[in-house]
């Protein structure tokens, strides 16, 4: 009787040492955003204790025709109601964010946001290259607060031809317990309304 208690109080202190583990277990986030003029792509991976849990990405946006090739069959892209959906769905995600308050339990690091723009002349060029600096540091004391290392912010001119590309990547990281917690939160705000 005595050795079956023993090793029951064994197995459920594992039990309770590997659920306290998991969840001061780390979950990291990798998003990748690359936006350019013609088209949109993104990339998210979850890892836990390095290991990849899921992945996915984006097709790229539908490319908008070119006059050459309006009178043939073509895919239109996406329509008004798609976007309009689309961005919708990222307002109620920023405000549920905001409800939270959850700056204090998530960690940003790796940011890394490098834009490419030309025009063709070198004078529009450097001065499209200034409005573009001028925009990420004003939107940076509001990212800042979230961010744990120092970001890598560039604008590179390209004077030889006309381009705009930008190319965003961070890494998310949280622990477990607090995804649950905020996960519940999440659930309790959108039946609230």
């Amino acid at each position: 009787m005595r050795l079956f208690i023993i090793l029951s109080v064994i197995c459920v202190s594992l039990f309770v040492l590997v659920i306290c583990i998991f969840l001061k277990s780390t979950l990291t986030m990798r998003v990748k955003l690359l936006i350019s003029a013609h088209s949109c792509s993104w990339k998210v991976k979850i890892y836990i204790w390095g290991i990849c849990l899921w992945a996915q990405q984006s097709d790229p946006l539908r490319q908008v025709p070119s006059e050459s090739t309006a009178n043939q069959k073509h895919d239109p892209g996406y329509s008004q109601q798609e976007l309009a959906d689309w961005q919708e769905q990222l307002g109620q995600g920023i405000r549920l964010l905001r409800k939270m308050n959850v700056s204090h339990k998530i960690r940003v690091q790796l940011v890394s946001w490098v834009t490419q723009c030309g025009t063709g002349d070198a004078f529009e060029t450097a001065i499209l290259s200034g409005i573009i600096w001028s925009i990420k540091a004003s939107l940076m004391p509001w990212i800042a607060p979230w961010i744990s290392d120092r970001p890598r912010i560039q604008v590179v001119p390209v004077f030889q031809r006309m381009s705009l590309c930008s190319d965003l990547s961070c890494m998310f990281q949280l622990r477990i317990g607090d995804a649950i917690v905020m996960i519940k939160k999440i659930r309790r705000l959108m039946k609230e309304g």
